[in-house]
């Protein structure tokens, strides 16, 4: 069985130490006050040339090692910070994921668009979101790097093959979005519509609500955020203690990643001959829906 989801910079500062003469005559004393010979003798040169060629040799192997280094890890801290913490993906190709602090929206008593109760306003709110976006098509190159293997479904070749896949980020909003219509004070709503995970067996759709619950908590262990919270005072008259749900985070540019899934979609209706079936014992099936 297969569920188809129709769906700042960081700077460190140095200070220069200007030097002025006597500086200078502090650290490096003249050859009169130290004493030193004119002229040396042909044996002291045999150090100071050994020392050199060591200092030069040490120099460009430290020149070529950070040469490595940089090609490996650029020196954009966005860029180096995603590819560390984030399993490789075509959008890293495009090099368009930054950081930007962002302030949340904890209101306890008032509600923005996504809380509310159900209603056409509120699922425009979470389709703009791109819960509901189509598949993307990536090459079997960038399949391979993303952990792919030929046992995933692919495209056609006659259709110039590729891999159907789904950004992880819009499928967890999605599945955020299911908990939410499945919620106690919005069920009915969505039952009575009966369209998309409301449409299947009782049974199913309580899977399909459990495997998002737990996406999330997942994805929420994943990322676990180390960052604090603290309290304010409400009530002048009584004041009481409760805590302060709105704070800062550092995000990655979320509309860039939507949009980036939005053009990338594949196309609404697809071919008959889409798919490129399993030929003989060459692709794994599966028995049953893991």
């Amino acid at each position: 069985m297969f569920i188809k989801f129709s769906i700042p910079s960081l700077a460190r500062r140095y200070s220069i130490v200007s030097q002025n003469s006597e500086d200078t005559e502090a650290f490096l004393p003249s050859p009169e006050k130290a004493k030193l010979p004119s002229v040396p003798s042909p044996k002291s040169h045999r150090p100071i040339t050994c020392f050199t060629a060591t200092l030069l040799l040490f120099s460009i192997a430290t020149a070529a090692v950070g040469f490595c280094i940089g090609q490996k890890y650029p020196t954009n801290l966005d860029s180096v910070s995603t590819r560390h913490t984030t399993k490789y993906s075509p959008i890293l190709d495009e090099d368009m994921i930054k950081y930007e602090v962002v302030q949340y929206d904890g209101r306890f008593t008032e509600e923005n668009e996504f809380r509310k109760e159900a209603s056409p306003e509120v699922d425009a709110a979470w389709e703009s979101l791109g819960v509901g976006y189509r598949p993307m098509l990536i090459s079997d190159e960038q399949a391979i790097k993303s952990g792919l293997t030929r046992n995933n479904t692919h495209r056609n070749p006659e259709l110039g093959g590729g891999y159907p896949v789904f950004l992880e980020g819009m499928h967890q909003l999605h599945c955020l979005n299911l908990v939410r219509q499945s919620l106690w004070y919005n069920i009915d709503y969505y039952r009575a519509q009966g369209q998309g995970a409301f449409s299947d067996p009782a049974k199913v759709l309580k899977w399909h609500v459990s495997h998002c619950l737990d996406i999330i908590r997942q994805r929420l262990m994943c990322t676990v955020d180390t960052g604090v919270f603290g309290g304010i005072w409400v009530n002048r008259t009584h004041p009481v203690t409760f805590v302060d749900f709105n704070t800062k985070h550092v995000c990655k540019n979320f509309d860039a990643i939507r949009a980036y899934a939005e053009r990338n979609q594949i196309e609404a209706n697809l071919p008959e001959n889409f798919w490129d079936p399993p030929v003989d014992d060459d692709v794994y099936i599966w028995e049953y829906t893991p």
